[in-house]
């Protein structure tokens, strides 16, 4: 009975202190009125280099936020200059080209955009749906203004696929180990010759983190240590990452609950001096990791958790002509690591069937949504 009662005082007082963080939590959003945008476009007055901290990359409203960003003539006149995780370093010459390149329809557009997609990688596709729904997004606002905003994409790739060799896909591969200091260097090569000094960069998780994670090292700290007190992180709210790498809801969901039961679907602020800020970070499954302020400038909470959308693949991905070509990269990848090579069939089942499914409709995030709905009023 002892036991019994021990164990029920102990739950009383977690639930109490989930409660009272809850209060904390909602009685600070009561006084946020800057808009995600607002909030990114701010800290361009104080810092060079802003790094957004992409949420789960196949999410796709995100990218509406970021859009809307650079659709802003501030960002275009003072800005101007955008640097992605994803993407081949070695065509962004190609990439900027077709961004400038105002005489195309958009129907045109959007071919090009899902070409210049297909040749970012290898035989491993790059299956997410946002990074063409991006390019071609960039082109759109480009054509309406005479500010180009230029994108230069930071990851290791091959030029031509066309000439590729297997002592081409060797070399790529050996470079892996050493991603995010390549990703920072190239950061460095592009920003130094783009003639500006501000830069807005796009990384993904950890990537974006301006301190290491165990033996992870990360692009984010090599930048920002290369230029002190000039770099400014932002999360985007997204999810942490459980020690069995699926995903799950930031604070048990309490935070998301309490955005929701605050009307603050879009919003951005400062993590120190908040409740927000002062919450252990568990966005990494690691313990003694200090709180979130310790890791980001900020957050930018932009759609309710249960609205995002992951979307895969394009209709038409895999067509008969980019099938043959696909097939000759698993034949030339297969030289070196004996993969089987799928056929044109197979191809086109995984990549041509479009997945658009909001998380509140996944059933990887049943428990997550569970844990929101408990803090909702």
């Amino acid at each position: 009975m002892r036991i019994l009662f021990t164990i029920l005082l102990s739950l009383s007082v977690m639930i109490a202190d989930a409660q009272e963080s809850q209060g904390e939590y909602e009685d600070f959003l009561a006084d946020q009125h800057l808009s995600a945008k607002e909030y990114i476009l701010s800290l361009f007055e104080k810092y060079d280099i802003v790094i957004l901290c992409e949420r789960d990359h196949r999410e796709i409203t995100q990218y509406d936020l970021i859009l809307d960003v650079i659709s802003d003539k501030r960002f275009r006149s003072e800005v101007g200059n955008i640097y992605t995780e994803i993407g081949n370093f070695q065509r962004n010459d190609i990439l900027n080209e077709f961004l400038c390149n105002d005489a195309l329809s958009d129907r045109a557009a959007r071919r090009e955009a899902l070409e210049i997609q297909r040749d970012s990688y290898g035989a491993g596709l790059w299956e997410k749906s946002n990074y063409a729904y991006f390019i071609h997004g960039v082109w759109d606002t480009n054509k309406k203004d005479d500010n180009n905003v230029k994108i230069y994409n930071l990851d290791i790739g091959i030029r031509d696929w066309a000439t590729a060799t297997v002592e081409d896909i060797r070399n790529r591969d050996s470079l892996m180990p050493h991603r995010d200091s390549i990703l920072a260097d190239n950061f460095l090569q592009a920003y130094n010759s783009s003639g500006s000094e501000k830069a807005l960069v796009i990384m993904n998780f950890r990537h974006a983190f301006v301190k290491d994670v165990g033996r992870s090292e990360n692009a984010g700290r090599y930048i920002a240590e290369h230029f002190p007190e000039k770099v400014a992180n932002v999360m985007i709210s997204g999810t942490s990452l459980s020690p069995d790498m699926s995903l799950s809801a930031i604070a048990q969901g309490r935070w998301d609950s309490s955005f929701m039961n605050a009307g603050k679907e879009n919003v951005g602020f400062d993590f120190a001096g908040s409740p927000f800020g002062q919450t252990d970070f568990d966005m990494i499954p690691l313990p003694g990791c200090g709180n979130y302020e310790d890791w980001f400038t900020g957050i930018v909470y932009y759609t309710y958790f249960p609205d995002y959308r992951i979307v895969c693949n394009f209709k038409n991905f895999i067509s008969r002509r980019f099938a043959k070509e696909l097939i000759r990269r698993y034949q030339l990848e297969a030289e070196v690591y004996d993969n089987p090579i799928p056929t044109a069939k197979e191809l086109k089942a995984r990549y041509n069937t479009v997945v658009d499914i909001k998380y509140s409709e996944d059933s990887m995030f049943d428990e997550s949504m569970t844990e929101i709905e408990k803090y909702l009023h």
